[in-house]
């Protein structure tokens, strides 16, 4: 029924089509049109982007602009690519109604207007803020997290002709004091595609924005005077809008934004004729003339969200499609969302990345054939935003294995997100023999951990191992996770929980070697200078402790060894009970070696293992953990070691003979000394238990004197 009222009606039209005066069009393979209406806050000219057709001519007769009054208004083209024309336009001085660009379908004898009077006299947007600080940002992410403040509106945006107008209005209206933030915005014509590069020129800290992508920045405090260039970007000849940012601290700011275009190698300043229009139309709807196709579609803000130490705001907005059809009764809908992404949905869910104003536009297709637009401004800036929290990190990595140790990565989620809204993780391992491994999988963050697994993996084989969670292409969290070998090409300088990460921030796992060497070095010359000989103990001469009297085994050494080193330097570790944030056993990798750099130890005697031994039942880790420390020490630092085993302590002996025997197993592997106390206290002729204290953890005046002589026994080879 739908369908036969729809060929009867299209059929009247025919009819009095054919009644009318036949029109000579000036393009009649194209009558189309673009109503818009002009916003009040547009003051003299506007950019408009139309639909182009298949081949539709883009001369100057093409185009007919008209105001709600009929009234033709000043039109020159900026730029024609595929599939849309930019045009300048003077605005009607009635905004009564709505305005229309004909093209295609003119009147042959419809007027034609003077090109050249169509010019922005002030094509740049600029507005002026206060901060809710007294600091000038030191990054992006710093500053748009500034922005999501309440803030104070100094000055209602106004025009310009060029930057300078910034200083200009502030000089008019008075400087005052505190962080201000100055910013601009811009549509930059490129009249070719290629590779560009953009600068800029501040006081303080300078933000360029290209399609919201950073392409020149100048962060911090500093003074202006001299170009800082961006990186290369490629972009495609047209309209590209251009936003820029300074914050500055209470002066005129100077400002300057240029660019370096290709084939060129000077930086010039953006100035008219680059900068071609501060405003566009955003409401628009493509109508073709002579057809039954209506275009419409409904764009509603449903909710904003954060997550916690990520700036982004995003906004997610349901699109209904309204579009109207007299005959056909099915379409295709093509969506493009004023971000850069687009849709094949009928009725979509898009989420913004930022609450700002996008112009989206709808492109609808019936089954006759018949093709129309209509595009919108959706305003993301009302919504109010909830953050969420939500961390995640990768486990199932020990930070030091063997290479023959399995590893089984998985990456943890925990915390709770915005109702039904999916972030993406992804990951690449790359392995020793140049072979990469890439995933992906999407995750709904919900009350109660989740776990993403990765493909188990022997450790020795594997070189790096890179993963990232993002959302609409926002980073939210992701590192790199290095798997190092000796000589370690970086050294463990933090810890984070149960995870090792170098002086840049690069995760680390440790995989020490544990093949025993061909043939032991040959003992040390008994007149052999040892230099500077550095004691990094936690557990022989703990001090508060000792017998009144009692000599350390450290001055015993200094004794026994006299004519033959420069001095004896004792290095106390803390206890792991000072350090609440990461894992205790760990902190022997970070702990040691600072020790021996900061005392510049030319021999290192390492006594470690008591805070193990009371606290350690991982065998196997500890094992591991002694034997990255010996690889860092002596195969990275080059430091000559001795290793001290412990004594059998009264309270632990089995324990105390475990600990001993992984260290002589590590050691001998590496042909390092070992002062092996555990043997020598056991096998003494008065007994073990006069070497201690009546704290069977502290050594006594005799125990001490012991440890030196094994020392120094490891020391000369015997």
């Amino acid at each position: 029924m739908h369908k036969f009222f729809g060929l009867f009606l299209l059929g009247l039209l025919i009819e009095s089509a054919q009644a009318l005066p036949i029109v000579e069009w000036r393009y009649p393979s194209f009558p189309l049109r673009t109503v818009f209406r002009v916003p009040d806050t547009i003051s003299t000219n506007v950019m408009l982007r139309v639909t182009r057709v298949g081949n539709m001519p883009v001369t100057r007769n093409a185009f007919l602009a008209c105001g709600p009054d009929g009234t033709p208004l000043p039109l020159r083209v900026l730029h024609a690519g595929d599939g849309e024309v930019a045009l300048a336009l003077e605005a009607p001085a009635s905004r009564s109604g709505f305005c229309a660009v004909y093209y295609g379908g003119i009147p042959s004898n419809a007027p034609v207007t003077s090109p050249e009077t169509v010019t922005d006299p002030a094509p740049l947007a600029i507005g002026l803020i206060s901060l809710p600080s007294r600091g000038i940002p030191s990054s992006w992410e710093r500053l748009r997290h500034m922005l999501k403040s309440p803030l104070g509106q100094i000055r209602t945006p106004y025009r310009t002709a060029d930057f300078d107008g910034i200083g200009r209005e502030i000089e008019r209206h008075g400087k005052g004091g505190g962080v201000k933030l100055a910013f601009a915005r811009s549509f930059l014509l490129c009249s070719r595609e290629g590779t560009y590069r953009f600068a800029v020129d501040c006081k303080d800290a300078g933000y360029v924005l290209v399609d919201s992508e950073r392409v020149a920045a100048w962060p911090g405090e500093h003074a202006r005077g001299s170009w800082q260039l961006g990186g290369p970007v490629s972009l495609k000849a047209g309209m590209h809008c251009l936003e820029v940012y300074n914050a500055f601290n209470g002066e005129i700011p100077n400002l300057r934004v240029g660019w370096v275009t290709p084939g060129g190698k000077d930086v010039l300043p953006l100035s008219v004729p680059d900068l071609v229009a501060a405003c566009e139309v955003m409401d628009t709807r493509a109508e073709c003339i002579n057809r039954t196709l209506q275009p419409g579609f409904e764009a509603t803000p449903v909710q904003s969200y954060s997550f916690r130490g990520v700036p982004d705001v995003f906004v997610s907005v349901r699109f209904k499609n309204i579009t109207e059809n007299w005959v056909a009764p099915g379409m295709e809908s093509f969506w493009r969302f004023g971000d850069g992404t687009q849709s094949t949905e009928t009725n979509p869910i898009h989420i913004y990345r930022a609450p700002d104003v996008y112009k989206a536009s709808l492109e609808v297709r019936d089954t006759l054939g018949f093709v129309a637009g209509y595009s919108e401004s959706v305003d993301c800036r009302q919504v109010q935003h909830e953050e969420f929290a939500v961390s995640f990190d990768m486990a199932g990595l020990p930070a030091v294995c063997f290479g023959r140790d399995k590893v089984v990565p998985f990456l943890r989620l925990q915390g709770v997100g915005p109702s039904g809204v999916a972030i993406d993780v992804n990951w690449e391992i790359q392995f020793r023999s140049g072979a990469v491994e890439k995933g992906h999988q999407e995750v709904v963050p919900r009350n109660q951990t989740q776990m993403v697994s990765l493909a188990p993996a022997v450790a020795g084989e594997l070189e790096t191992l890179r993963w990232s969670v993002s959302h609409r292409q926002a980073r939210l969290a992701g590192e790199l996770i290095r798997f190092v070998r000796p000589p370690f090409s970086a050294l463990p300088a933090r810890i984070e929980g149960d995870r090792l990460y170098d002086a840049k921030g690069t995760r680390l796992v440790l995989v020490p070697k544990e093949e025993a060497l061909a043939s032991r070095p040959a003992p040390a010359d008994p007149l052999r200078h040892f230099g500077r000989m550095v004691c990094v103990d936690d557990s022989l001469a703990v001090a508060g402790f000792r017998e009144p009297g009692c000599e350390p085994f450290d001055r015993i050494l200094a004794r026994l060894l006299q004519g033959r080193l420069d001095e004896v330097r004792y290095v106390a570790l803390p206890p792991w009970e000072q350090f609440q944030e990461s894992y205790g056993p760990l902190r022997k990798l970070v702990d040691v070696p600072a020790a021996l750099r900061l005392a510049q130890a030319d021999v290192a005697i390492l006594s470690i293992g008591l805070q193990d031994l009371l606290a350690v039942k991982d065998i196997a880790s500890f094992e591991r953990q002694v034997a990255a420390l010996s690889d860092i020490v002596v195969t990275s630092m080059k430091i000559p070691t001795v290793w001290v085993t412990p004594p059998p302590y009264p309270s632990a002996p089995d324990r105390s003979r475990v600990l001993a025997a992984t260290i002589r197993r590590v050691a001998e592997a590496r042909g390092t000394p070992v002062a092996d106390l555990f043997t020598a206290f056991s096998c003494a002729s008065d007994g073990r238990h006069v070497f201690f204290q009546d704290n069977p953890l502290i050594l006594s005046d005799q125990g001490h004197r012991l440890v030196g002589q094994q020392i120094v026994r490891a020391l000369m080879g015997k």
